[in-house]
């Protein structure tokens, strides 16, 4: 309950305020704790200028399929020639990230994600770092 207190009043979830002390050792540690958002590589994508509201719908409900199936890969991104993984601390940090790659890719597509400890998917991962709030306005690098 403390938490969505100072999250209201500082515009910053819990993860957020840890980042900002800049203590990258605090930060590398945290995610061992406290679950983030993973996203999943879409299966599906529709061109963003001609679809229609049925292949959107159909987009939706296979995308909730493969999820619920366990079928899905996590999405890393390339980023200055480096392999990255994103992890997001809220759901809006996600969505944020979301609108930007359809917009770059001009597509529509339907996110999943895992909410996992970082922990979890570290060692089952091959990339050179993951990057806490990818595209947000403040984003930090976590070593792998």
């Amino acid at each position: 309950m403390l938490a969505k207190i100072l999250e209201m009043t500082t515009g910053k979830d819990d993860l957020k305020r840890v980042a900002h002390k800049e203590d990258m050792g605090l930060l590398g540690e945290y995610p061992k704790t406290r679950r983030i958002l993973i996203p999943t590589l879409p299966m599906r994508f529709l061109d963003a200028a001609d679809f229609t509201q049925g292949q959107l719908m159909e987009l939706v409900e296979q995308g909730s399929k493969d999820l619920a199936d366990d079928r899905y890969e996590l999405w890393i991104v390339e980023v200055d020639l480096k392999k990255v993984l994103p992890a997001f601390s809220s759901q809006k940090k996600l969505e944020s990230f979301s609108a930007k790659m359809s917009q770059d890719m001009n597509k529509v597509f339907s996110l999943g994600c895992l909410e996992v400890l970082l922990s979890d998917v570290v060692n089952d991962v091959d990339v050179d770092f993951i990057e806490l709030n990818l595209f947000s306005e403040k984003s930090w690098e976590i070593g792998v």
